[in-house]
C-alpha cells in the first residue's frame, strides 16, 4: 500500500470517461471508510458517440500511467459504454492493458459489475440508463454472453453528457422503479450504469421499496475496490452490496 496521508488504507486511481461529476466524488467519500481515498484522471468523452468512445479508449493506458505516478494502489476504469462498444471480453482485455501500463492491479467497470451480479446471484435484471437505445442493446448482449439476462430495459435516449448531468436526482429512482415493475416477471435485481445521473442514496430506497437488489456503477466500484484492496468492514445505508463487505 502507498504510504502517507493520502489513502493510508487504500488509494484508488479512477479513470473517468468525462470530467469527474462533483456529486460522484462527494458520494464516494460519504460511503467509503476512513483511510480510503481516490485520485482521478478524466478522458475526453463529450457525447456518447462511437467516435468519442474510441478516442477515450486510446487515452486509457496513458491515464493509467499518470495515476501510477500519484502512488495509487490500484487502477479502476469507470464507464461501460466504451467497453461494450468493443464487444465481449473487452473488459478483461482492457484491465490487462491498464495493469501492464501502470504496473498495478487494474479493474474495469463492466467486469466489476458482472462480478457483483454473480456474487449476489442476480441472473435476471431490469436495467435503467440515460443512454441511447443502441448502448443499452450492447449492454444487453454483453451481459447475455455472461449468462446474465436483462428482462426489461429503459433508455432515456440522451447523447450528451452535460444533458445527463442536468437530470434531477429522483429521475434515476423513478425510471428504475418503473422499469422494474413493468418487467413481465419479477427480476432478481436492478442494474443502473452511468455516473452522470442519480445518486448512491437511491440504492437503499429502491431496495427497500421493491424488496430487491440494486447494482450501480458506484456501489460496484466501491465494493470491488475495497475487496481487491483488502479493506474489510460492512458499509451500511447504501444497499445490500456494500453491506456485504
Amino acid at each position: 500500500m502507498a504510504e502517507g496521508i493520502t489513502g493510508w488504507r487504500l488509494h484508488l486511481g479512477v479513470i473517468f470517461p468525462t470530467p469527474v461529476p462533483p456529486r460522484a466524488v462527494l458520494e464516494f467519500y460519504e460511503a467509503v471508510p476512513e483511510g480510503v481515498d481516490m485520485t482521478t484522471v478524466s478522458l475526453t468523452i463529450q457525447q456518447l458517440s462511437d467516435d468519442d468512445m474510441d478516442e477515450a479508449i486510446k487515452g486509457m493506458e496513458r491515464a493509467a500511467k499518470q495515476l501510477a505516478s500519484f502512488d495509487v494502489d490500484l487502477i479502476y476504469q469507470s464507464g461501460v459504454p466504451p467497453v461494450v462498444r468493443r464487444g465481449l471480453g473487452f473488459g478483461d482485455e482492457l484491465a490487462d492493458r491498464l495493469s501492464q501500463a501502470a504496473g498495478l492491479p487494474a479493474m474495469t467497470d463492466m467486469s466489476s459489475v458482472i462480478d457483483a451480479m454473480r456474487t449476489a446471484n442476480l441472473k435476471t435484471l431490469a436495467m435503467a440508463t440515460p443512454f441511447e437505445q443502441f448502448i443499452n442493446d450492447r449492454l444487453i448482449q454483453y451481459l447475455a454472453a455472461e449468462r446474465i439476462e436483462i428482462t426489461n430495459d429503459t433508455a432515456l435516449g440522451i447523447k450528451r453528457n452535460v444533458e445527463i448531468r442536468r437530470l434531477p436526482i429522483p429521475v434515476e429512482y423513478t425510471v428504475a422503479r418503473k422499469t422494474y415493475l413493468e418487467a413481465a416477471s419479477k427480476p432478481d435485481g436492478i442494474y443502473i450504469p452511468c455516473g452522470g445521473w442519480g445518486s448512491i442514496h437511491n440504492i437503499d430506497l429502491l431496495e427497500k421499496d421493491l424488496d430487491t437488489t440494486v447494482v450501480t456503477w458506484m456501489n460496484a466500484m466501491i465494493w470491488s475496490s475495497l475487496r481487491r484492496g483488502k479493506v474489510a468492514g460492512a458499509i451500511h445505508g447504501f444497499g445490500k452490496l456494500l453491506a456485504s463487505l
